[in-house]
């Protein structure tokens, strides 16, 4: 028996037995050799640190779950508190309770009683198993003797660095360091300095250094390059052999302005029935990206590409992503096709998977599109051959959203921030993104086609990768209302637990009063995070028994899976060979790009604010209009009309505040001021931090402001 299936033998039994067990009776379980004593307990003591077994003071051994532990990822929220998620709930961990974890950190965590709140559970960190990692960006504060480095995000400690190791870096630069000791209860953490990176108020600096810190390459390996360069950029005869010809057909590409990786093209055609023919066209990366290729090895490795604010991380050499595979327009294209009948009430009556040859009549863009379906003269003249199409597109798109909204899906019509730079890579100015109905006829053509691909997966019992979202746990929910009633709102708990039909009826409700902004946010907080993984457990969110994701193979790996396993099931249903080495390979694959999707849209979003912080330097006393969006003991969160996150930090005024919990409000002790949330309130940029990457403001009052220093 090799140590995968002993462990989960030995857990299987722990898990059904629960009394702790000495290693004698490890041994008759396992079958395991008295004379190999050394090498089976170097295995126990590996199984321990891995946090899958825990050992007590008798030497006894358990599961962590039979004895008030869990196991999972810490993730701190500007070093006040932190959740650690498991699959069937998030745990809450107060700052005083991390024990050194760090944000990221894989951690057993022992549950217990709320001392803060009656009924209620928290957690504590009792062992940090993995470190997510150990290179740190901040700024240096240097010494005679010595140095400290101050952390530019959520690590929790500065770092002692001793003088032979701070490299000739200088006061007040900011530095990438390597963390040799994670610190102790005794000792803060220490390091050397591998790199001086730049001034800290420089956004430019500050990228690079996130860049580094997550270890997101811009660059390719050398062996990945020369192999994406020999792929032929001509499709041969033998390349279209058992393809369906789509070039015919007027498809098209809707993406952004400045999308360049175009990996998703659609036609539609209404029949005189009543009837639509949805073709959902999707660049075939996995006919050039072959399995255990070197371009296949980066491309897991990255995980999916990355949006940065300044620049794209793509996860294939652009060679392929925006040039082979890209499907620009007036080219030939090979694509992977998913072809739906849908009739007039929204019901799929057939759909066919299938290899195909296209030929993009239109780059089209999203605000065009808007623009055509606002009935602008000009841009339906310059596309007038497509535009009953569009229409058609856009009908079937409302019958579509509105089988989603029949069944439940919550539908986040959130606003977003467009951070536009000029040529020096600055700041120009900030930009409301709304999502129109374009970008909503994408959405739902393409959540059609996810769905109809994993049903037919999921029914021909292949294993597969799924897009899964589970149901949110009581105590996120009871965290929830306890805000929510504010606005008089309460998701109801039941025996037969949560439907996504209870958010969707509040968010509508919210739109109605002017809150839907705080609403959507607060109900978006409270839903854990979207995940791949082997099984099918449905997606909550979307209301979905089936999900997965087939329609971004140029930026997603995990539609690159999918694409391999549909290529095997158009050639036949795959042989029991295949099929044992997706049910070994896809679990590890499902982990791993599942982190590093969260790593990406972490990075994402700090990079934003990175150059929001840095713009908002030259905004120190101007007046933003803004809505109060939370509150802790000290401090008022606002955004402004710009989407611009900023903080009132309300020790810092000449006024004593006091926060009631219980009301969720803020109050004004000295005049009796009631802040609320969703409170519309005029402040003025007092302070902006880039190493904390924070915007200080104070409420705004017309011919002065209140005094922001004691």
């Amino acid at each position: 028996m090799d140590v995968g299936m002993a462990l989960k033998k030995l857990r299987k039994y722990l898990e059904n037995n629960e009394k702790s067990i000495g290693i004698d009776e490890i041994y008759k379980i396992l079958n395991w050799s008295p004379k190999m004593k050394k090498k089976n307990r170097d295995i126990l003591d590996s199984w321990v640190e891995l946090g899958e077994l825990t050992r007590n003071k008798r030497g006894k051994y358990n599961i962590p779950e039979n004895i008030g532990m869990v196991k999972g990822e810490i993730s701190i929220v500007r070093n006040r508190f932190a959740f650690v998620d498991t699959e069937t709930e998030g745990i809450f961990i107060p700052s005083s309770k991390f024990n050194g974890a760090l944000d990221g950190d894989t951690v057993l965590v022992i549950i217990s009683e709320s001392k803060r709140e009656k009924g209620k559970k928290e957690g504590e960190v009792y062992k940090v198993l993995k470190r997510a990692n150990d290179t740190v960006i901040g700024i240096l504060r240097k010494q005679k003797t010595f140095g400290f480095v101050t952390p530019t995000h959520s690590f929790g400690k500065d770092i002692y660095i001793p003088k032979r190791f701070l490299k000739k870096a200088e006061d007040g630069q900011l530095v990438l360091v390597k963390v040799d000791f994670f610190g102790d209860a005794k000792r803060k953490p220490e390091g050397k300095i591998v790199e001086a990176l730049g001034d800290p108020l420089d956004s430019n600096a500050m990228i690079e250094g996130l860049l580094k810190r997550e270890d997101l390459r811009e660059n390719f390996p050398r062996e990945v390059l020369s192999e994406a360069k020999k792929v032929p950029i001509e499709i041969s005869k033998k390349d279209l052999e058992g393809r369906v010809d789509l070039r015919n057909l007027p498809i098209i590409t809707i993406d952004g302005e400045d999308a360049k990786d175009l990996d998703d093209a659609v036609y539609v055609e209404k029949y005189t029935s009543g009837d639509f023919r949805l073709i959902v066209s999707i660049a075939d990366v996995s006919y050039y990206v072959k399995e255990n290729s070197e371009m296949d090895k980066e491309a897991l490795r990255r995980g999916n590409s990355v949006y940065l604010v300044d620049r794209v991380l793509p996860m294939l050499p652009r060679e392929l992503s925006n040039g082979i595979c890209s499907l620009n327009p007036n080219e030939d294209k090979l694509v992977f096709t998913c072809d739906m009948k849908i009739d007039s009430t929204g019901k799929i009556k057939d759909v066919k998977t299938y290899k195909a040859v296209m030929n993009s009549s239109y780059r089209m863009t999203y605000s065009g599109v808007n623009k055509i379906f606002a009935g602008e003269e000009k841009e339906t003249e310059k596309y007038k051959k497509i535009k009953d199409m569009l229409f058609n597109m856009l009908e079937l798109s409302k019958i579509i959203r509105d089988i989603k909204y029949k069944r439940g899906s919550i539908d986040f019509d959130l606003p977003e921030i467009k951070v536009v730079l000029d040529e020096k890579g600055k700041v120009d100015y900030l930009q409301r993104k709304d999502r129109g109905e374009a970008e909503r006829v994408i959405e739902d053509f393409m959540i059609a086609a996810n769905e109809s691909i994993a049903e037919k997966l999921f029914w021909l019992e292949v294993p597969s990768v799924y897009r899964t979202h589970e149901k949110p746990d009581s105590e996120r929910i009871e965290n929830l209302n306890e805000v929510l009633g504010k606005f008089g709102y309460k998701i109801w708990l039941n025996s037969e637990g949560i439907h996504p039909k209870k958010f969707q009826a509040i968010i509508e409700d919210s739109e109605e009063k002017g809150t839907n902004m705080i609403v959507h946010k607060m109900i978006l907080r409270s839903l854990k995070q979207a995940r791949y993984t082997e099984n099918n457990v449905g997606h909550f969110g979307l209301a979905s028994s089936y999900y997965t994701h087939f329609t971004s193979p140029i930026r997603r790996y995990a539609d690159l899976m999918i694409h391999r396993i549909l290529t095997k099931v158009l050639a036949g249903y795959p042989n029991k060979k295949y099929l044992d080495k997706m049910e070994k390979e896809l679990p590890n694959i499902c982990t791993s790009i599942s982190k590093s999707e969260r790593n990406a849209m972490k990075a994402e979003e700090e990079s934003v604010k990175i150059k929001i912080v840095e713009f908002m330097l030259n905004k120190i006393g101007e007046v933003f209009k803004g809505t109060i969006v939370g509150f802790s003991n000290r401090k008022v969160f606002i955004e402004t009309e710009e989407l611009v996150e900023c903080l009132w930090d309300v020790t810092n005024s000449s006024h004593y505040y006091e926060f009631n919990e219980k009301d969720y409000c803020m109050l004004d002790k000295d005049n009796g001021d009631v802040y609320n949330l969703g409170d519309k309130i005029e402040v003025i940029v007092a302070r902006v931090d880039m190493v904390n990457l924070e915007i200080e403001v104070s409420p705004y009052v017309e011919g002065g402001k209140y005094d922001t220093s004691k």
